[in-house]
């Protein structure tokens, strides 16, 4: 690996190297069959349960880190409505051709159920079943992200005057904490895919580590590595003890969401870990910079309409099986998505006039 500290000043090539980690980590966390969080009653079951989906919890917060890096990049040389128009041409359009796409594939799915004879609501209440569709793709899967995203920098821009006072910091900070401790009270849907101002703060963090990027990298020079990385495990445990008792106190909200308190800790640790670390040659070949968002767009379209055509036939489900089956199963169904993820990816970025779909 190269050091971080000696390049990073002039090309920051570490964006890439972290995006591509990033993904990785989203893709692993979608593709897991675990039935339920409170599945298994043995101990050691359930630990394997809870390291398995806690410890590539930290994708999503990285990814709103890096954003926020790359507006402090732009935010001096460009108005608040021209980033947003970029941001919009690269991320929204792809976003709708997509959700496009995913709805032409659950209706024709359904279309052929419903022609054999299985009644379904999406036919006989068709604006409502639309309706119920769209919701669940832009809620409930991945698809979340991009609104929540363009909704994060729309905000930070409308406070662009005030961007690097660090009261905003403090008020954007406390927002954030609020849905760690509506967890466990449920006063709003504590679901992290509809916290519309707990990702703000990890964005605005981003810009003042761009603004004092010189300063991050005389000071992270001067960490250890090792401690880093053991700052990092001893996070993930945490991280993990929290989620068991939110599971064992039988909240309603999800024990692993990304907003607990717990788990902003572990993912702020990882990113000092991964980035103190540097930047592996090999990954820039993959050329992250324009797979990356193709890739996050396309993998739950796999995962939801590709991988039950492998699977069901095949009758492979979790049920019956132990936490490490499940797990092997985990890492066979995230190889699957995620190398035709790249490869539809790979093939769009080879024809110029469509590319634009893949966004960057």
């Amino acid at each position: 690996m190269s050091d971080p500290i000696k390049k990073e000043k002039l090309n920051y090539d570490f964006i890439d190297s972290l995006r591509f980690i990033a993904i990785i980590t989203i893709v692993l966390e979608h593709t897991y069959m675990w039935p339920e969080p409170k599945f298994f009653k043995d101990v050691m079951e359930q630990s394997i349960q809870l390291f398995t989906m806690q410890v590539f919890k930290f994708g999503t917060i990285l990814f709103y880190l890096l954003a926020g890096f790359l507006i402090g990049e732009k935010i001096h040389t460009t108005t608040s409505l021209q980033y947003l128009k970029r941001r919009f041409d690269g991320t929204f359009k792809p976003w709708l051709f997509w959700i496009i796409v995913f709805l032409i594939l659950i209706y024709a799915n359904l279309l052929v159920v419903y022609l054999k004879g299985s009644w379904s609501p999406m036919f006989e209440k068709p604006l409502w079943g639309l309706a119920n569709q769209i919701y669940d793709i832009i809620v409930k899967t991945s698809f979340w992200f991009i609104l929540n995203f363009l909704g994060s920098i729309s905000l930070l821009l409308i406070f662009r005057k005030y961007l690097y006072k660090y009261q905003l910091g403090i008020f954007l900070g406390i927002c954030s904490v609020f849905y760690s401790i509506n967890l466990y009270h449920e006063w709003i849907y504590s679901t992290h895919t509809t916290a519309i101002f707990g990702f703000v703060f990890y964005l605005w963090l981003g810009v003042i580590l761009h603004k004092y990027f010189k300063e991050f990298n005389e000071w992270i020079k001067r960490r250890s590595v090792i401690i880093l990385g053991l700052a990092a495990t001893i996070t993930l445990i945490i991280s993990c003890w929290e989620s068991y008792y939110l599971i064992n106190a039988n909240i309603q909200g999800d024990p692993y969401n990304t907003l607990r308190f717990s788990n902003i800790i572990y993912s702020l640790v990882c990113f000092l870990f991964l980035y103190r670390l540097g930047n592996p040659k090999w990954i820039k070949k993959l050329n992250p910079r324009s797979s990356t968002y193709g890739i996050h767009l396309i993998h739950f379209i796999i995962i939801m309409q590709i991988l039950p055509q492998i699977f069901n036939p095949l009758k492979i489900g979790p049920e019956g099986k132990t936490s490490f089956e499940l797990v092997i199963l985990q890492y066979v169904r995230f190889f699957i998505v995620y190398l035709a993820s790249y490869f539809i990816v790979y093939v769009i970025n080879k024809f110029d006039k469509i590319k634009w779909i893949v966004g960057q």
